[in-house]
């Protein structure tokens, strides 16, 4: 980002998560989408990092001002936390792999 710019979110993960990631990137390889698999991730923290919002909500969250928020970037499932005034997003809803596209192309 700019110096003038927005601020990037900072994007954190419980070990939980960065362990079923591992799990899944390795299913993806098995299962013949692992290059879509890690696009997914990349784009999924990317997005993350400069508009959390792309997501659809699930929740308004009582403690502070934010939401709980379910991603897609195929073929991954994200749910995570996003706290407007501080500008954090938290992951700690272990992801999902989405069955894989029997469609070519």
């Amino acid at each position: 980002m700019t110096a003038g710019g927005p601020q990037p979110y900072e994007v954190s993960q419980s070990g939980r998560v960065s362990d079923r990631l591992r799990e899944l990137a390795a299913e993806a390889r098995a299962r013949g989408d692992g290059p879509a698999f890690v696009a997914a991730v990349r784009e999924f923290f990317r997005r993350l990092r400069i508009y959390p919002q792309f997501g659809d909500p699930l929740a308004d969250l009582k403690q502070e001002r934010g939401q709980l928020r379910i991603g897609v970037v195929s073929p991954l499932v994200m749910r995570y936390g996003v706290l407007e005034d501080r500008r954090r997003v938290f992951v700690s809803v272990l992801p999902v792999l989405m069955p894989k596209s029997t469609h070519p192309g």
